[in-house]
């Protein structure tokens, strides 16, 4: 028993952090929307609105982020382990910052195609940031993990949907495109997609063992 689990049979804990969490996951559920819409449009203008909204989104979410820094500082009796709430704020940021560094590439490289295939990567990647956002908004009651369980039950086989997928796209880009330049953006891209799926299943390991460790 951890000396955190140990003070909260004594002294109410500090429920502050969880407003916090539920905003960043809120801000990464808004963003993986928006990363969605910029393969179903291929209006320039449309597409622009979603790059400036996924950056302010990532403001935001790192302005959240040092909140709870500088609350767990001043903080006598956190929800749970100072490490675990380092671990699951840095790991929601990253999150966040992927999905931007996403946006940032197609951006900047300008391809001239977009497979159909990343606009499904986008939709894998949308459903499970729904999955997280539900888990973090059930983070407060950790004596009832059921949802928290069958939502990151459910991240980790849309994670493995997603492995698959950028497995057999990586392959159909090599077989299909003939401009090397256009083929290394178009990877480029999808790696850092397949980060953003691994980076959610990251934060769903992290929620596991605050379970484990408040059981």
């Amino acid at each position: 028993m951890s000396i955190i689990t140990l003070l909260h049979k004594l002294v109410p804990a500090e429920m502050k952090f969880f407003p916090m969490f539920e905003s960043l996951s809120e801000i990464i559920v808004k963003a993986s929307a928006a990363q969605l819409l910029i393969f179903e449009h291929d209006d320039p203008a449309k597409q622009k609105d979603m790059f400036k909204q996924i950056k302010d989104l990532e403001s935001k979410g790192d302005e959240i982020k040092e909140k709870i820094f500088d609350d767990l500082d001043k903080s006598f009796i956190p929800p749970f382990d100072r490490e675990d709430i380092d671990h699951l704020t840095t790991s929601l940021d990253e999150v966040i910052n992927i999905i931007d560094g996403v946006a940032q590439r197609i951006r900047l490289y300008r391809p001239k195609e977009i497979p159909n295939e990343f606009k499904d990567f986008a939709k894998l990647i949308s459903k499970s940031c729904e999955q997280l956002n539900t888990a973090i908004k059930e983070l407060h009651d950790l004596k009832k993990p059921n949802k928290i369980l069958k939502a990151c039950k459910k991240i980790a086989e849309l994670e493995h949907e997603a492995d698959s997928l950028y497995h057999s796209t990586i392959s159909n880009i090599f077989k299909k495109e003939k401009d090397a330049i256009e083929l290394i953006k178009q990877k480029e891209m999808l790696e850092h997609m397949e980060k953003t799926a691994d980076a959610i299943k990251e934060v769903s390991n992290i929620i596991k063992t605050i379970i484990l460790k408040g059981s």
